[in-house]
């Protein structure tokens, strides 16, 4: 049965208890602070609004609670918490898969909230147009195989190729065919990539602002294939990903909360490779990391709110603790010597930085596929 954290008021008081459970219909004694059945409190009182706020101030807030618990144990004694929650001291400590969540929706949320993402949609195709800048204003030397070139120089050699004309004309040309004979153009690159067919797609939904695919199939007399739907699908993904770049970046970041939970656990795998001479299991690997990404996490939003508040970054400073932080975990919790930590350390943190990317990639790309 789960022990639950003393409250002393409230409805919790002597006269409010009854002699039987009005969830279960155990029988219960005064003395019953919960139902030794379904672990019900065990109160008569009927709920009112101040109820729920003394709860609130009593179970999370108070010094006792597992929250503060959690929160002391994480950041002042590194691997500390980790050692007690594999051995069984689990009761005193939130969730650490719940905890790293909610870490993780606090700092991008947070950081949603404050960075104006949708300010940049004022840079989306259609809006803005983008002039090269003129090189010949402010030389630039630089060295091509062993000859030093001024940018004056490979601006007119530029100029004379024509480059910037020539790809002009090549996307008038194909745009003119496809506006000209969309079936018959279609015809010819049927056999081709999604990339060339969303390509096809994003030029009829700019000239008639086409909303589904079934529209294609009627107006052009297409076949209406799958691989075709799913390539009008990514067409317009992209298309919108195209004109609110902004916005597409702000929900980017709403996503990257549960990426955190696409490579920690294959870093874990890691993890457990690495110390596989130890005692420890998958779980007890994965729980330290879930503990460490949460210190790490920890550490960005103060980071942020310092930065947003006072105004001093302080970023560098998180990592550098970060780092100090990890290293005192790894020897606590793994008991080996600092030859053998300083290795893994390098190691680990080479293996997080790639997982990572490879997982801020994944949600980047599945995100501009779904837009």
């Amino acid at each position: 049965m789960e022990t639950k954290p003393v409250v002393r008021g409230g409805r919790y008081q002597l006269k409010y208890r009854g002699t039987e459970c009005l969830n279960c219909g155990h029988p219960l004694e005064l003395s019953d602070r919960y139902c030794p059945n379904c672990s019900q409190e065990n109160s008569t009182k009927r709920l009112k609004l101040a109820d729920f706020f003394d709860e609130f101030f009593n179970n999370v807030l108070s010094w006792d609670s597992r929250l503060f618990k959690t929160l002391y144990a994480l950041i002042l004694r590194p691997g500390r918490i980790t050692l007690d929650y594999v051995t069984g001291k689990r009761k005193r400590y939130t969730n650490p898969f719940r905890f790293l969540l909610s870490l993780a929706i606090v700092y991008f949320l947070l950081l949603n909230l404050t960075g104006n993402f949708s300010d940049f949609d004022r840079y989306g195709r259609g809006n803005v147009s983008f002039e090269m800048p003129n090189l010949t204003d402010t030389p630039v030397n630089f060295t091509v195989n062993g000859e030093n070139i001024s940018s004056t120089e490979a601006v007119k050699v530029l100029d004379s190729l024509q480059l910037k004309e020539q790809i002009e004309a090549s996307q008038r040309r194909k745009d003119s065919l496809i506006e000209a004979d969309p079936a018959g153009y279609y015809a010819e690159i049927r056999g081709e990539g999604w990339l060339s067919r969303a390509d096809f797609f994003m030029r009829l939904i700019e000239k008639d602002t086409l909303y589904v695919y079934s529209e294609v199939v009627d107006k052009y007399g297409l076949p209406a294939e799958r691989g075709d739907r799913n390539a009008f699908g990514l067409a317009q993904s992209f298309d919108r990903m195209s004109r609110r770049p902004g916005t597409f970046l702000s929900e980017v970041i709403a996503k990257l909360p549960f990426a955190t939970f696409f490579f920690l656990p294959i870093f874990a795998v890691f993890v457990w490779l690495v110390y596989i001479r130890k005692k420890y299991t998958y779980t007890d690997n994965l729980v330290f990391s879930f503990h460490i990404q949460s210190l790490f996490f920890i550490l960005l939003i103060i980071g942020f709110l310092v930065d947003s508040l006072i105004g001093i970054e302080i970023y560098w400073l998180c990592i550098l603790a970060f780092s100090v932080y990890l290293y005192a975990a790894m020897r606590k919790f793994y008991k080996q010597n600092h030859f053998k930590t300083i290795l893994k350390f390098l190691f680990l943190n080479t293996v997080f930085v790639i997982l990572a990317t490879i997982a801020v990639i994944v949600v980047f790309i599945g995100s501009a596929a779904t837009y």
